[in-house]
């Protein structure tokens, strides 16, 4: 549901709409110019271009007519209220819409939101920030031996976590949800090529027997440490960011 600040913000915005109404609108405006036009116009001023526009007719359709005599000398206030109120009235229902939309819209979107958040509320159970595969990306240098149990969330989250179900509806969140997707499995991809058990295991070493326990190592085996160095420090920025974006987009 709304938080107290956005129910605030909302209120406020439309308060000002409706307080301010927005004249803008090209048929609100050309309706109430022409009420004041009527109600500030001179008489003797309209006279003048009622006169105008009678000759004009005259010489244009070659036929005479001749313009009823004012009755009044006062401005015609009626018609000029007339259209103001009208203009008013317009802007008022132009406003309204505007609003229905608005409150239309917002309602909409907190339901898409509120399916995203039961599904980062999923993300965070299977990938959690303080995880012990999280710990593996985070700190460990793969030029040392590590747990078979350090790969558990990434296994789960690489394995589950690229089908229709586990879409979010909102297109940035997914977008930064596949990223990460795809370098967490391409890490652990890599990783599986690149290590093996201990003896029968559960340690896992990415340095070949025939170079474990010495520290003179062929290149090739320093690149690829480097390697699965960077991509793991790469899949810890792209997870610590995908969760700060939620936790903003969705508010929770």
């Amino acid at each position: 549901m709304f938080n107290k600040i956005e129910v605030k913000e909302f209120l406020i915005k439309v308060g000002k709409r409706w307080l301010f109404p927005d004249l803008s609108n090209k048929i609100t405006w050309f309706v109430v110019s022409i009420g004041g036009t009527i109600l500030l116009t001179p008489v003797l001023l309209k006279q003048l271009i009622y006169n105008w526009l009678v000759n004009t007719i005259n010489l244009n359709a070659g036929q005479y007519f001749t313009l009823v005599e004012l009755q009044s000398d006062s401005p015609d206030y009626t018609i000029g209220t007339t259209l103001i109120v009208l203009g008013l009235l317009h802007n008022i229902a132009n406003r309204y819409l505007l609003y229905k939309t608005a409150v239309t819209k917002l309602i909409e979107l907190e339901a898409l939101n509120e399916v995203d958040r039961l599904l980062f509320k999923e993300f965070l159970e299977d990938f959690q920030s303080d995880s012990l595969s999280i710990e593996l990306l985070r700190d460990h240098d793969f030029g040392n031996s590590y747990h078979k149990n350090g790969t558990t969330q990434l296994d789960l989250f690489v394995d589950t976590w690229n089908t229709a179900e586990k879409e979010f509806l909102d297109v940035t969140l997914e977008t930064h949800k596949k990223v990460l997707w795809s370098k967490c499995r391409e890490f652990v991809c890599e990783l599986a090529c690149g290590s093996h058990f201990i003896g029968s295991g559960p340690i896992l070493t990415c340095i070949p027997d025939a170079y474990r326990g010495t520290d003179n190592w062929p290149q090739h085996v320093d690149d690829r440490l480097e390697m699965l160095n960077n991509l793991a420090t790469e899949c810890y920025e792209l997870h610590r960011g995908f969760i700060l974006l939620s936790r903003r987009k969705l508010k929770c």
